[in-house]
């Protein structure tokens, strides 16, 4: 991938490009990015101009042997990392989907981990980075180059790494001669301090809506009206514009229409009902079940003080749930709210039980609501 094909991120591509001509490359580094604004993508554009033969003063060249191998994400100097499920037994490593990640890449490096899980397992479970996977990026970041190069070490949604981390502590510290490690994350809570104090971060922010709204019109021929009006529900999420413009935006509209419904007004049975049957949903789809109804419970709030008839960032099949919870929603009630659904997200995570989770969440909200 080259920088020319990566949406935006103009001082980042500058300030990368910088590093390479001053050969002030940080071993390690970590690429704080925004959901949906092209962590993995500039990490492959960045990669891919690092092993480039006839590199230019602002891109990689595309066309040298290197560049060709890198766009094909079969290098042998880059290496990759992603989460992964179980096959069989044995914990599973980043090679048992090699296959399935260069297909997913190659068609959208914007992918979520969400979509990339979705595509490797008919039940999405929760996806792993294994303390056998760091070992084999330990074992083959002390290989010689195969092109007498730098080797790259590349790990997308480092926040699975977990206490993982810690095996790879001295390799951040002390790599091989030529060796550059590139993690990739959204949420800088979510990884060790001593993994992040180990790197240089690099902040990804959330893309323009005027660079969404070039690519939009660029790539899918969408008129400027259109693209503007969903590179400004989008808010800077360059993968959730493609899924409006694709109409494939997986939508979480009716649980959450239904689930407050429940906790408002509806008797304990249905509600009861309801946690029976979204409990039998996999972790990673509860997951990002709950980051949608904090993100409608915030543009509800934003949309009850403002002039605007329609909130500040949905899109036209959300406004109806806006506009009726917004009747509910205050300041106070969200200031408990939020927090209890981020620690009932936790808390799934990490394999409580989902029904009584769900079930105690949705009791405090209702006591929280009236």
């Amino acid at each position: 991938m080259q920088f020319s094909q990566v949406v935006g991120l103009k001082d980042v591509k500058k300030h990368l490009i910088q590093m390479v001509s001053e050969k002030r490359i940080p071993h390690a580094q970590l690429f704080l990015s925004q959901a949906g604004a092209g962590g993995l993508p500039i990490a492959l554009a960045f990669a891919q101009y690092l092993v480039c033969e006839q590199k230019s003063d602002t891109d990689s060249c595309g066309k040298c042997s290197s560049c060709i191998k890198s766009q094909k994400l079969i290098h042998p100097d880059i290496h990759m990392t992603y989460p992964v499920i179980k096959k069989d037994s044995r914990p599973p490593i980043s090679a048992d989907y090699i296959k399935e990640w260069r297909t997913q890449i190659m068609s959208n490096p914007y992918t979520t981990e969400y979509e990339w899980l979705q595509s490797i397992s008919k039940d999405i479970k929760m996806g792993n980075i294994t303390r056998e996977e760091a070992s084999q990026i330990i074992n083959t970041l002390y290989l010689k180059s195969f092109e007498g190069g730098y080797k790259i070490q590349i790990v997308w949604m480092a926040e699975n790494l977990g206490e993982v981390g810690n095996t790879l502590l001295k390799i951040f510290e002390e790599p091989p001669e030529k060796t550059i490690i590139i993690l990739i994350a959204e949420n800088l809570e979510a990884i060790l301090p001593t993994v992040v104090s180990r790197t240089q971060i690099v902040k990804i922010n959330a893309l323009s809506d005027e660079d969404i709204t070039e690519n939009l019109i660029s790539q899918f021929q969408a008129s400027h009206e259109l693209a503007q009006e969903y590179a400004y529900i989008a808010n800077g999420n360059y993968r959730k514009a493609q899924q409006l413009i694709e109409n494939e935006l997986e939508s979480f509209g009716e649980d959450l229409k239904e689930w407050m419904i429940f906790c408002m007004r509806g008797p304990s049975s249905d509600l009861l009902k309801w946690t029976e049957n979204k409990h039998d949903k996999s972790r990673e789809y509860l997951k990002k079940f709950f980051e949608y109804t904090i993100n409608i419970f915030r543009e509800s709030l934003a949309s009850k003080y403002t002039d605007n008839v329609l909130a500040p960032h949905v899109s036209k099949s959300e406004i109806p749930v806006v506009q009726a919870l917004k009747k509910y929603i205050s300041h106070d009630n969200l200031y408990h709210l939020i927090p209890l659904i981020e620690d009932t997200a936790y808390h799934i995570e990490r394999n409580a039980n989902a029904k009584i989770a769900l079930l105690n969440l949705s009791i405090q909200m209702r006591q929280i609501l009236k």
